[in-house]
């Protein structure tokens, strides 16, 4: 309920404010001539669809079986199975370091590329690298199957 009523009118209010700004101050589609700011776009664009879609059906999915398991009275294998898929995992450690090279970008505004393929890159690294670490961390499927 709270992504929906909240998460999702904010991103399309931060489309279309920042369509209008772009359109008033650069002319329309001059935007793309500017590095910084069609890095930016490029980034919120990603961050949109990928969080409406494969962030956001992996929670639906993984809340639908959570219930599923605590009616059940015990972490189920669906969910252990749920809980342990790399792909949704490492898109939501993604969001983080894409929003800060966002920030990033609209604060420095580079006139070349390097920040942003920098920025990406390390951006990756670090979602990749808690995607695997995290999980390590709370290995509580093994201590149910223990006992």
């Amino acid at each position: 309920m709270f992504y929906d009523g909240l998460v999702v009118p904010g991103a399309l209010l931060l489309l279309a404010s920042g369509t209008w700004m772009m359109i008033e101050f650069y002319g329309g589609w001059n935007f793309v001539q500017v590095p910084w700011l069609l890095g930016m776009v490029v980034l919120f664009a990603f961050e949109f669809v990928e969080g409406n879609t494969v962030t956001r059906f992996y929670f639906m999915r993984l809340r639908r079986i959570t219930r599923e398991a605590l009616q059940a009275g015990a972490i189920t294998p669906e969910l252990e199975k749920a809980r342990g898929e790399g792909i949704p995992t490492f898109t939501h450690f993604l969001d983080l370091p894409i929003l800060f090279l966002i920030v990033a970008l609209g604060a420095i505004r580079p006139m070349s590329w390097t920040l942003f393929i920098v920025g990406t890159v390390v951006a990756v690294v670090i979602a990749t690298a808690l995607t695997l670490y995290i999980p390590k961390l709370y290995p509580w499927g093994e201590a149910k199957r223990e006992s």
